[in-house]
């Protein structure tokens, strides 16, 4: 090997397979050139020389290349491959082939004949050339077929001591050494050729097993938390429902004022959980974007009038014009509003947030102005990115985990809409969202306004765990409903057999024992009563398949742990929208 190189002994291994493919893949287009080669040399000395004599040299010329064209073929097709072997073959083979060639001059030859000397010539450059060519790939190879066809020549020429022939044999000798050097410059360029093709081979198979080891730590990651995800969410969701049902028991102030500061902590690790969850679903592709008309003005006061408790300390006001619509997905368009707005309130101390429109001619301009702490320029971009926050030094819980612009950024792009910003700090900030205008006529009634009583409302609550559903009928009985409470689908239809009537809203949660799903528990209990009941389905489970299946039965999906809150609003919405004698798809 030239000593240039110096490779490991797995590209040793891979540029000697290269090689042998090279050499051996126009064995056949070899042979049948030899071959042909060897005819014409005949033919040409045909009347120069004895018949015998060319026949046994043609003969012999046949023979070598059909042992040499035999051994390229049972090599090629050997399962084990071995370097060695191959390269100390490959040199004799080219030994002998020279050999043969080379041995024509001095078997036969004719002092003072122009035309022998000139075939003999053509002979030498084209059979020297030729060989260059084959062995381009190996430089020991074409020296020792080189050597082995020029020596013979030379040799013979320099034998005959006068001119023409010692002029022949310095031309020879200084064709072959510039044949040599060529040689060792295209096996140069062969092996640099070689080493880029094998280390981007390696890179790519580098990357290709870094691939996959990412993709079994991502699915171990999803099984582990699809996992988790039920069982640590449980007696969450448990506490944050039993600490409702325990408000209105509460008779002194300092309980009170406990079980506030419990909720608030809950609801902070609520939200964290919300912010992760929402983050799983954007990297899942389960977010779809269905546009439709709808009145902003309404969405907007209903986030509005949501945040006022929490926004006591600013102005927080709806400046939509009541009659402007937008054609947008409604649920995109409500966690972004209430993802900006939550952001804006949460960072401004004093002051005012206020939403308003600007309408064009097929657009709405919608600002979220806040008189907040603002946003350094340098800060702009970064505060999209997950995890990022400012003036967040003690990590407060209070304030989230960075995930809130992350989540509008990416909710934007998925529903097409244009989000910049801008911002100042200690002057506040402006989010501007670009919406497509709608058309009124098209409306779908997004504005229904929730109930506060679920009087003669029966609701059907299933759910595995004996702590959820004591305090979810602490809840929902604290609201006049009526509730069945099962831990299956059978105790359900038992329970609901008993009360002859069909329930008003079903509540499921979506895994339960032996393998079974709220999914087909709602199904079970639509097609008894042969009607399109409403439906909840609660969750901790964000996997594509799961929550695709959720979604074909649900109206509403509530993610553990449930917001009390959340819950009454969503049963609210479900029971408006029944009484206002709207379609439940």
């Amino acid at each position: 090997m030239d000593a240039e190189f110096e490779y490991d002994s797995e590209f040793d291994y891979y540029i000697a397979k290269e090689r042998g493919g090279q050499i051996t893949k126009n064995a056949l287009v070899s042979l049948i050139s030899e071959a042909g080669i060897s005819s014409l040399t005949v033919f040409l000395l045909w009347d120069m020389f004895p018949h015998v004599s060319l026949i046994i040299w043609l003969a012999a010329a046949v023979a070598a290349s059909l042992f040499i064209f035999g051994f390229k073929v049972a090599f090629r097709s050997r399962k084990e491959f071995s370097p060695p072997r191959w390269y100390a073959l490959i040199i004799l083979c080219s030994i002998l082939l020279g050999l043969v060639w080379g041995m024509v001059p001095v078997i036969f030859f004719q002092p003072d004949n122009i035309l022998f000397l000139a075939i003999v010539i053509s002979l030498y450059t084209g059979c020297t050339s030729g060989g260059l060519v084959v062995n381009s790939s190996y430089f020991p190879s074409f020296i020792a077929f080189g050597l082995a066809f020029a020596l013979p020549f030379i040799g013979s020429m320099i034998y005959q001591g006068e001119q023409p022939y010692t002029s022949v044999a310095v031309v020879a000798t200084f064709h072959i050494l510039s044949l040599i050097y060529i040689s060792h410059n295209m096996q140069s360029l062969f092996l640099a050729s070689a080493r880029v093709q094998f280390d981007k081979a390696r890179l790519l198979d580098e990357l290709a097993q870094e691939k996959k080891a990412v993709e079994q730590a991502v699915d171990a990651k999803d099984r582990f938390l699809a996992a988790a995800s039920h069982d640590l969410r449980q007696p969450l969701n448990a506490i944050n429902l039993f600490m409702d049902a325990l408000r209105p028991l509460q008779s002194e102030k300092l309980g009170g004022e406990i079980i506030d500061k419990v909720q608030l902590s809950l609801k902070g690790l609520n939200g964290m959980l919300h912010s992760l969850l929402d983050i799983a679903e954007l990297d899942a592709n389960t977010v779809q974007n269905r546009p439709i008309h709808l009145s902003i003005y309404t969405l907007v006061e209903s986030i509005v009038t949501e945040y006022q408790s929490k926004a006591s300390h600013i102005e927080l006001r709806n400046d939509i014009d009541r009659d402007l619509i937008v054609f947008c997905d409604q649920t995109i368009i409500y966690r972004v509003i209430r993802n900006l707005l939550d952001n804006a309130i949460k960072y401004t101390e004093q002051g005012q947030v206020i939403v308003e429109c600007k309408k064009t001619a097929s657009t709405c301009e919608l600002y979220i102005r806040d008189s907040g702490i603002g946003i350094p320029q340098n800060q702009l971009d970064l505060v999209f990115d997950e995890f990022h926050q400012l003036d967040n030094p003690e990590c407060d819980r209070a304030k989230g985990l960075g995930l809130g612009l992350a989540i509008v950024k990416r909710l934007c792009d998925l529903a097409g809409i244009d989000l910049s910003m801008q911002s100042q700090p200690g002057e506040g900030t402006t989010v501007m969202l670009t919406l497509a205008t709608g058309i009124k006529t098209d409306v779908i009634n997004n504005g229904i306004e929730p109930t506060g009583d679920f009087d003669g409302e029966l609701i059907v609550i299933i759910d595995d765990e004996q702590d959820i559903r004591l305090a979810m009928q602490l809840v929902l009985s604290a609201q006049h409903a009526n509730v069945i409470v099962a831990e299956s689908l059978d105790q359900a239809m038992q329970q609901l057999a008993q009360v002859n009537m069909p329930p008003s809203i079903i509540i499921s949660d979506y895994r339960l024992r032996d393998s079974a799903t709220g999914a087909q528990a709602i199904e079970a209990i639509r097609e008894e009563y042969n009607r399109e009941i409403p439906a909840i389905i609660i969750t901790g489970d964000t996997r594509v398949v799961k929550l695709s299946e959720m979604r074909e039965v649900a109206q509403t999906i509530l993610y553990k742990p449930v917001d009390p809150q959340e819950l009454r609003e969503s049963i609210a919405s479900l029971v408006g929208q029944k009484s206002s004698g709207l379609t439940v798809e």
